[in-house]
Protein backbone atom coordinates (compact mmCIF):
# COMPACT_ATOMS: atom_id res chain seq x y z
CA UNK A 1 0.00 0.00 0.00
CA UNK A 2 1.38 3.41 -0.92
CA UNK A 3 2.10 5.89 1.83
CA UNK A 4 0.11 9.10 2.28
CA UNK A 5 1.61 12.03 0.38
CA UNK A 6 1.63 15.62 1.60
CA UNK A 7 2.03 18.48 -0.86
CA UNK A 8 3.79 21.42 0.80
CA UNK A 9 3.65 24.74 -1.03
CA UNK A 10 5.71 27.73 0.08
CA UNK A 11 3.82 30.80 -1.09
CA UNK A 12 5.35 33.21 -3.63
CA UNK A 13 9.02 32.93 -4.68
CA UNK A 14 11.46 34.17 -7.31
CA UNK A 15 10.35 37.51 -8.74
CA UNK A 16 7.24 37.46 -6.52
CA UNK A 17 8.30 38.41 -2.98
CA UNK A 18 4.80 38.41 -1.49
CA UNK A 19 4.28 40.72 1.49
CA UNK A 20 7.37 42.77 2.40
CA UNK A 21 8.11 44.86 5.46
CA UNK A 22 11.81 45.56 6.01
CA UNK A 23 13.63 42.28 6.64
CA UNK A 24 10.35 40.38 6.76
CA UNK A 25 9.94 39.06 3.20
CA UNK A 26 7.12 36.60 2.76
CA UNK A 27 8.73 34.39 0.12
CA UNK A 28 11.72 33.76 2.42
CA UNK A 29 9.54 33.16 5.47
CA UNK A 30 7.31 30.69 3.65
CA UNK A 31 10.27 28.72 2.29
CA UNK A 32 11.88 28.31 5.71
CA UNK A 33 8.53 27.28 7.14
CA UNK A 34 7.86 24.78 4.36
CA UNK A 35 11.29 23.17 4.70
CA UNK A 36 10.77 22.84 8.47
CA UNK A 37 7.40 21.22 7.82
CA UNK A 38 8.98 18.71 5.45
CA UNK A 39 11.81 17.97 7.87
CA UNK A 40 9.39 17.21 10.72
CA UNK A 41 7.42 14.84 8.52
CA UNK A 42 10.56 12.80 7.84
CA UNK A 43 9.83 11.14 11.18
CA UNK A 44 6.49 9.77 9.96
CA UNK A 45 5.24 7.16 7.51
CA UNK A 46 4.52 9.48 4.63
CA UNK A 47 5.96 11.06 1.52
CA UNK A 48 6.30 14.76 0.80
CA UNK A 49 6.19 16.73 -2.42
CA UNK A 50 7.58 20.27 -2.32
CA UNK A 51 6.27 22.96 -4.66
CA UNK A 52 9.69 24.59 -4.32
CA UNK A 53 12.82 24.11 -2.24
CA UNK A 54 14.65 27.23 -3.46
CA UNK A 55 13.85 30.84 -4.19
CA UNK A 56 12.24 30.27 -7.57
CA UNK A 57 9.00 31.43 -9.15
CA UNK A 58 6.11 29.11 -8.42
CA UNK A 59 2.74 30.25 -9.74
CA UNK A 60 -0.63 29.21 -8.38
CA UNK A 61 -1.45 27.69 -11.78
CA UNK A 62 1.68 25.54 -11.63
CA UNK A 63 0.89 24.34 -8.12
CA UNK A 64 -2.71 23.53 -9.00
CA UNK A 65 -1.54 21.47 -11.96
CA UNK A 66 1.00 19.69 -9.78
CA UNK A 67 -1.73 18.75 -7.33
CA UNK A 68 -3.93 17.48 -10.15
CA UNK A 69 -1.05 15.43 -11.52
CA UNK A 70 0.42 14.02 -8.31
CA UNK A 71 -2.84 13.50 -6.40
CA UNK A 72 -1.47 13.96 -2.86
CA UNK A 73 -3.40 13.04 0.28
CA UNK A 74 -3.60 16.69 1.35
CA UNK A 75 -2.26 20.14 0.49
CA UNK A 76 -0.64 22.69 2.81
CA UNK A 77 -0.24 26.14 1.24
CA UNK A 78 1.95 28.31 3.50
CA UNK A 79 1.70 32.10 3.62
CA UNK A 80 2.25 35.10 5.86
CA UNK A 81 -0.12 38.06 6.07
CA UNK A 82 -0.01 41.85 5.77
CA UNK A 83 -2.40 44.75 6.15
CA UNK A 84 -2.09 45.76 9.77
CA UNK A 85 -3.89 42.89 11.46
CA UNK A 86 -2.67 40.49 14.11
CA UNK A 87 -2.81 36.75 14.52
CA UNK A 88 -3.27 33.60 12.46
CA UNK A 89 -6.02 32.43 10.14
CA UNK A 90 -6.56 29.41 7.90
CA UNK A 91 -8.63 29.29 4.73
CA UNK A 92 -10.53 26.37 3.20
CA UNK A 93 -12.95 25.99 0.28
CA UNK A 94 -16.39 26.72 1.67
CA UNK A 95 -18.13 23.63 0.27
CA UNK A 96 -15.42 21.09 1.14
CA UNK A 97 -15.91 19.61 4.62
CA UNK A 98 -12.63 17.63 4.70
CA UNK A 99 -10.68 20.84 4.03
CA UNK A 100 -12.57 22.56 6.84
CA UNK A 101 -11.55 19.78 9.22
CA UNK A 102 -7.91 20.12 8.15
CA UNK A 103 -8.10 23.91 8.58
CA UNK A 104 -9.34 23.48 12.15
CA UNK A 105 -6.40 21.24 12.98
CA UNK A 106 -3.86 23.63 11.45
CA UNK A 107 -5.32 26.58 13.35
CA UNK A 108 -5.29 24.64 16.62
CA UNK A 109 -1.58 23.87 16.22
CA UNK A 110 -0.82 27.53 15.45
CA UNK A 111 -2.66 28.66 18.56
CA UNK A 112 -0.61 26.23 20.65
CA UNK A 113 2.43 28.36 19.76
CA UNK A 114 0.83 31.31 21.54
CA UNK A 115 -0.50 33.03 18.44
CA UNK A 116 -3.79 34.93 18.49
CA UNK A 117 -6.53 33.19 16.50
CA UNK A 118 -8.44 34.97 13.76
CA UNK A 119 -10.32 31.76 13.05
CA UNK A 120 -10.81 29.51 10.05
CA UNK A 121 -12.24 31.34 7.06
CA UNK A 122 -14.09 30.38 3.91
CA UNK A 123 -12.50 30.72 0.50
CA UNK A 124 -15.14 31.16 -2.18
CA UNK A 125 -15.72 32.49 -5.67
CA UNK A 126 -16.74 36.11 -6.06
CA UNK A 127 -14.71 37.24 -3.05
CA UNK A 128 -11.17 38.44 -2.46
CA UNK A 129 -10.56 35.08 -0.81
CA UNK A 130 -11.03 33.01 -3.99
CA UNK A 131 -7.71 31.19 -3.53
CA UNK A 132 -6.82 28.72 -6.26
CA UNK A 133 -5.12 26.27 -3.88
CA UNK A 134 -8.29 26.14 -1.79
CA UNK A 135 -10.62 26.09 -4.78
CA UNK A 136 -9.01 23.03 -6.34
CA UNK A 137 -10.30 20.95 -3.41
CA UNK A 138 -13.75 21.18 -4.95
CA UNK A 139 -12.59 19.60 -8.22
CA UNK A 140 -9.94 17.16 -6.98
CA UNK A 141 -11.55 16.22 -3.66
CA UNK A 142 -8.15 16.65 -1.98
CA UNK A 143 -8.24 18.38 1.45
CA UNK A 144 -6.44 21.69 0.99
CA UNK A 145 -5.82 24.74 3.15
CA UNK A 146 -4.05 28.08 2.95
CA UNK A 147 -2.53 29.23 6.22
CA UNK A 148 -1.50 32.75 7.32
CA UNK A 149 0.41 32.50 10.59
CA UNK A 150 1.38 36.12 11.20
CA UNK A 151 1.33 39.67 9.82
CA UNK A 152 4.73 40.87 8.60
CA UNK A 153 3.73 44.49 9.31
CA UNK A 154 2.63 43.99 12.92
CA UNK A 155 5.24 44.36 15.68
CA UNK A 156 3.65 41.73 17.95
CA UNK A 157 3.52 39.21 15.13
CA UNK A 158 7.06 40.02 14.01
CA UNK A 159 8.27 38.98 17.46
CA UNK A 160 6.82 35.52 16.78
CA UNK A 161 8.68 34.98 13.49
CA UNK A 162 11.98 36.78 14.06
CA UNK A 163 14.22 33.71 14.24
CA UNK A 164 14.78 30.46 12.41
CA UNK A 165 13.75 28.56 15.53
CA UNK A 166 10.36 30.29 15.60
CA UNK A 167 9.80 29.69 11.90
CA UNK A 168 10.73 26.05 12.43
CA UNK A 169 8.03 25.81 15.09
CA UNK A 170 5.48 27.22 12.65
CA UNK A 171 6.49 24.68 10.03
CA UNK A 172 6.15 21.92 12.58
CA UNK A 173 2.67 23.18 13.47
CA UNK A 174 1.55 22.57 9.89
CA UNK A 175 3.21 19.15 9.98
CA UNK A 176 1.58 18.16 13.28
CA UNK A 177 -1.82 19.05 11.88
CA UNK A 178 -1.15 16.82 8.86
CA UNK A 179 -0.01 13.98 11.13
CA UNK A 180 -3.19 14.27 13.17
CA UNK A 181 -5.48 14.58 10.17
CA UNK A 182 -4.01 11.56 8.36
CA UNK A 183 -3.36 9.52 11.50
CA UNK A 184 0.29 9.04 10.53
CA UNK A 185 2.52 6.64 12.41
CA UNK A 186 6.11 7.35 13.39
CA UNK A 187 8.80 5.55 11.47
CA UNK A 188 10.03 2.41 13.16
CA UNK A 189 13.74 3.04 12.49
CA UNK A 190 15.86 6.14 12.07
CA UNK A 191 17.23 4.72 8.84
CA UNK A 192 13.83 4.41 7.23
CA UNK A 193 14.10 7.62 5.27
CA UNK A 194 11.01 9.16 3.74
CA UNK A 195 10.52 9.38 0.04
CA UNK A 196 10.59 12.98 -1.10
CA UNK A 197 9.88 13.91 -4.67
CA UNK A 198 11.85 16.96 -5.79
CA UNK A 199 11.42 18.04 -9.36
CA UNK A 200 14.38 17.76 -11.72
CA UNK A 201 16.38 20.98 -11.87
CA UNK A 202 14.87 23.33 -14.42
CA UNK A 203 15.13 26.78 -15.91
CA UNK A 204 15.17 29.51 -13.27
CA UNK A 205 16.52 27.32 -10.47
CA UNK A 206 19.46 28.53 -8.38
CA UNK A 207 22.24 25.93 -8.09
CA UNK A 208 25.81 25.63 -6.88
CA UNK A 209 28.36 25.08 -9.64
CA UNK A 210 31.13 23.15 -7.90
CA UNK A 211 33.80 24.21 -10.38
CA UNK A 212 35.25 22.75 -13.56
CA UNK A 213 34.76 22.84 -17.31
CA UNK A 214 32.31 25.14 -19.06
CA UNK A 215 31.20 24.44 -22.65
CA UNK A 216 29.91 26.59 -25.51
CA UNK A 217 27.09 24.15 -26.26
CA UNK A 218 25.36 21.20 -24.65
CA UNK A 219 27.06 18.84 -27.13
CA UNK A 220 30.52 20.42 -27.38
CA UNK A 221 33.42 17.95 -27.45
CA UNK A 222 35.89 20.31 -25.80
CA UNK A 223 35.49 22.89 -23.06
CA UNK A 224 35.56 26.61 -23.75
CA UNK A 225 37.29 27.11 -20.41
CA UNK A 226 37.16 26.37 -16.69
CA UNK A 227 35.67 28.29 -13.81
CA UNK A 228 35.71 28.03 -10.04
CA UNK A 229 32.78 27.38 -7.73
CA UNK A 230 29.89 29.80 -8.19
CA UNK A 231 26.26 30.33 -7.29
CA UNK A 232 24.43 30.15 -10.64
CA UNK A 233 21.03 30.40 -12.25
CA UNK A 234 20.00 27.70 -14.71
CA UNK A 235 18.90 29.47 -17.89
CA UNK A 236 18.39 26.48 -20.20
CA UNK A 237 18.39 22.68 -20.05
CA UNK A 238 19.12 19.93 -22.58
CA UNK A 239 17.93 16.63 -21.08
CA UNK A 240 20.14 13.72 -22.14
CA UNK A 241 22.93 15.92 -23.53
CA UNK A 242 26.59 15.66 -22.48
CA UNK A 243 26.39 19.01 -20.71
CA UNK A 244 22.70 19.39 -19.85
CA UNK A 245 22.60 22.68 -17.91
CA UNK A 246 23.30 26.22 -19.09
CA UNK A 247 24.38 28.29 -16.08
CA UNK A 248 25.11 31.95 -15.47
CA UNK A 249 26.85 33.20 -12.33
CA UNK A 250 24.74 35.07 -9.81
CA UNK A 251 27.80 36.09 -7.78
CA UNK A 252 30.08 37.54 -10.45
CA UNK A 253 32.35 34.49 -10.70
CA UNK A 254 32.20 34.41 -14.50
CA UNK A 255 30.35 31.17 -15.22
CA UNK A 256 28.49 31.45 -18.52
CA UNK A 257 27.87 28.33 -20.54
CA UNK A 258 26.88 24.67 -20.50
CA UNK A 259 28.09 22.41 -17.70
CA UNK A 260 27.96 18.75 -16.71
CA UNK A 261 25.25 17.52 -14.35
CA UNK A 262 27.95 16.23 -12.01
CA UNK A 263 29.26 19.78 -11.64
CA UNK A 264 26.14 21.29 -10.08
CA UNK A 265 24.31 20.72 -6.81
CA UNK A 266 21.02 21.87 -5.34
CA UNK A 267 20.51 21.85 -1.58
CA UNK A 268 23.77 19.91 -1.24
CA UNK A 269 22.61 17.09 -3.52
CA UNK A 270 23.68 16.15 -7.03
CA UNK A 271 21.44 17.45 -9.77
CA UNK A 272 18.69 15.07 -10.88
CA UNK A 273 18.71 14.85 -14.65
CA UNK A 274 15.63 14.16 -16.71
CA UNK A 275 16.11 11.30 -19.17
CA UNK A 276 15.55 11.78 -22.86
CA UNK A 277 11.97 10.87 -23.65
CA UNK A 278 9.34 11.33 -26.30
CA UNK A 279 7.39 13.74 -24.13
CA UNK A 280 10.23 16.17 -23.35
CA UNK A 281 9.54 19.89 -23.37
CA UNK A 282 10.28 21.54 -26.69
CA UNK A 283 10.08 18.35 -28.74
CA UNK A 284 8.83 19.06 -32.28
CA UNK A 285 5.92 16.84 -33.23
CA UNK A 286 3.78 16.39 -36.32
CA UNK A 287 0.20 15.57 -35.39
CA UNK A 288 -2.63 14.48 -37.64
CA UNK A 289 -6.31 14.82 -36.80
CA UNK A 290 -5.57 14.86 -33.07
CA UNK A 291 -8.29 15.67 -30.54
CA UNK A 292 -7.53 19.05 -28.96
CA UNK A 293 -8.89 19.70 -25.47
CA UNK A 294 -9.32 23.01 -23.67
CA UNK A 295 -8.08 21.52 -20.39
CA UNK A 296 -6.69 18.32 -18.93
CA UNK A 297 -10.11 17.40 -17.55
CA UNK A 298 -12.39 18.43 -20.42
CA UNK A 299 -14.68 15.53 -21.31
CA UNK A 300 -15.09 16.43 -24.98
CA UNK A 301 -12.60 17.72 -27.53
CA UNK A 302 -12.84 21.32 -28.67
CA UNK A 303 -11.79 20.41 -32.22
CA UNK A 304 -9.50 18.28 -34.36
CA UNK A 305 -5.99 19.51 -35.05
CA UNK A 306 -3.22 18.74 -37.55
CA UNK A 307 0.16 20.30 -38.18
CA UNK A 308 3.54 20.88 -36.56
CA UNK A 309 3.63 21.77 -32.87
CA UNK A 310 5.93 21.63 -29.85
CA UNK A 311 5.41 20.07 -26.44
CA UNK A 312 5.01 23.03 -24.13
CA UNK A 313 6.53 21.63 -20.92
CA UNK A 314 6.60 17.83 -21.24
CA UNK A 315 4.32 17.36 -18.25
CA UNK A 316 1.37 14.98 -18.27
CA UNK A 317 -1.95 16.05 -16.82
CA UNK A 318 -4.52 13.27 -16.69
CA UNK A 319 -2.76 11.63 -19.63
CA UNK A 320 -2.69 14.80 -21.74
CA UNK A 321 0.12 17.13 -22.78
CA UNK A 322 0.10 20.84 -23.56
CA UNK A 323 1.29 21.97 -26.99
CA UNK A 324 2.37 25.28 -28.50
CA UNK A 325 2.79 26.30 -32.17
CA UNK A 326 6.25 27.86 -31.86
CA UNK A 327 9.56 26.61 -30.48
CA UNK A 328 10.32 29.97 -28.85
CA UNK A 329 7.03 29.76 -26.93
CA UNK A 330 7.99 26.60 -25.07
CA UNK A 331 7.64 27.11 -21.32
CA UNK A 332 6.72 30.79 -21.57
CA UNK A 333 4.14 32.32 -19.27
CA UNK A 334 1.39 33.20 -18.83
CA UNK A 335 0.39 29.73 -19.95
CA UNK A 336 -2.88 30.89 -21.50
CA UNK A 337 -0.98 33.14 -23.89
CA UNK A 338 1.26 30.45 -25.33
CA UNK A 339 -0.54 27.11 -25.10
CA UNK A 340 -2.79 25.92 -27.93
CA UNK A 341 -4.43 23.26 -25.78
CA UNK A 342 -4.06 19.67 -24.60
CA UNK A 343 -3.65 16.49 -26.67
CA UNK A 344 -3.69 12.88 -25.57
CA UNK A 345 -0.58 10.78 -25.15
CA UNK A 346 -1.69 8.50 -28.00
CA UNK A 347 -1.60 11.44 -30.43
CA UNK A 348 2.09 12.13 -29.79
CA UNK A 349 4.24 10.31 -32.37
CA UNK A 350 6.99 8.06 -30.99
CA UNK A 351 9.72 9.55 -33.18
Amino acid sequence: MSKPTIYIAAGHGGSDPGAVNGKYIEKALTLKTALACQNYLRNYECETVMARTTDKSCTVAYKMEEVEKKRPSLVLEIHYNAGGGEGCEVYYWHTHAPSKSLAQKVLAEMVKLGQKSRGIKESKAGTSYNFGMCRQAATTGIPSILGEYAFVDNAKDQAKINSDAKLRAVGEAYAKAAVSYLGLRKRSTAGDAPSTKPEAIGVGDIVQFTGGKVYASSTAATAAGTRGASKCKVTATAPGAKHPFHCISEDGKGVYGWVDAAAIEQNGEAAPVQPVNRYRAGRKIAISNASLYASSTAKTAARKLSGTYYLYDGKAFSGRYRITPRADWVGKTPIAGYVTGYIGQADIPPH
